[in-house]
């Protein structure tokens, strides 16, 4: 897997590159998940490593939940998921293209991303709703991440799930 892996960005885009690859490293996480029949909000550990990939040409990364610590008292649950998330840079768009593929419930997503102001947006639309993930708040140590669905064409905004990530060391 040599050539999976990169150890930074490559030549061609290396400030684009950067606006995903700064979260290179691996994140404990908090995910709290907003159901959307009012029932009460729940939170479950979970771990998100970001790498370089593909010569520095793609930021890849892997997220899952629950952590190996809720995991290990809780064992397979039916509100588990492992996904891989590819992001590879389209500089004739100008935009970030985005794949997530979710192996617990074989989810499969392709969105588009760019940098808005501090924060990174990526977004789809499908037959019901607007789908955005938003990451926020971006530290050296931190990070806040959304996920948000619209049935209005954009005029408001449901909060579904939501991350706070610290670094790992």
């Amino acid at each position: 897997m040599k050539t999976l892996l990169a150890t930074g960005p490559g030549p061609d885009h290396p400030a684009e590159m950067e606006q995903f690859g700064r979260l290179a490293g691996h994140w404990a996480t908090v995910i709290t998940h907003h159901p959307a029949d009012g029932s009460p909000t729940h939170r479950v550990s979970g771990e998100w490593e970001f790498g370089y990939a593909l010569e520095g040409r793609a930021v890849l990364d892997v997220w899952r939940w629950p952590g190996p610590q809720d995991l290990a008292d809780t064992g397979r649950t039916a509100d588990q998921e492992c996904g891989l998330c590819v992001r590879i840079w389209d500089a004739r768009l100008q935009l970030w293209r985005f794949t997530f593929h979710g192996t617990a419930r074989g989810d499969q997503l392709h969105m588009y991303a760019r940098q808005i102001d501090d924060e990174i947006v990526m977004e789809r639309a499908t037959a019901a709703a607007l789908v955005r993930w938003t990451f926020a708040d971006t530290t050296a140590d931190s990070f806040q991440w959304r996920n948000e669905r619209s049935t209005d064409g954009g005029a408001s905004w449901r909060l579904d799930q939501e991350v706070s990530a610290r670094r790992l060391r």
